[in-house]
């Protein structure tokens, strides 16, 4: 669980990276990070990793500009912990949706996990070269 607490450290600086944070415009309900923060906190205070339905919610209008670095730094946490996973991938398991969240942020469309980071990197890539060689930087640390 520890990896999933440094993404929502992560996801709390990308909040406070943000223009609208502690406004009257900021609304977490159209926020894909305010989204993925209150996810990632169901997710603990119940101890479950698979919420039915979660990436089906994801908020799909936000065009909110995103510090690339801070997001770069939540995928690949979130695929550590995806690679350190002993489940079946699913679509709603929270790292999945959280990983989406944060892809929706910096590129057009969501990248599947397909069981391996290198895999993932790869698929990455030809989406985005730039945000593939960021998150590629930071499973280096």
């Amino acid at each position: 669980m520890s990896n999933i607490l440094e993404t929502l450290d992560i996801l709390n600086n990308i909040c406070e990276d943000c223009t609208y944070y502690k406004t009257e415009e900021c609304n977490n309900k159209k926020c894909l990070i305010g989204y993925a923060k209150r996810l990632l906190e169901f997710s603990k205070s119940k101890g479950v990793m698979q919420i039915e339905g979660a990436s089906k919610l994801i908020p799909n209008n936000d065009l909110k500009y995103y510090d690339e670095d801070l997001v770069c730094s939540g995928i690949a946490n979130t695929c550590k912990h995806c690679k350190n996973c002993q489940e079946n991938h699913n679509e709603d398991c929270i790292i999945a949706v959280l990983r989406k969240c944060l892809e929706n942020t910096v590129i057009t469309k969501n990248i599947p996990y397909k069981g391996s980071v290198f895999m993932y990197l790869m698929d990455l890539n030809k989406e985005n070269k730039d945000i593939a060689q960021i998150v590629n930087m930071k499973l280096k640390k």
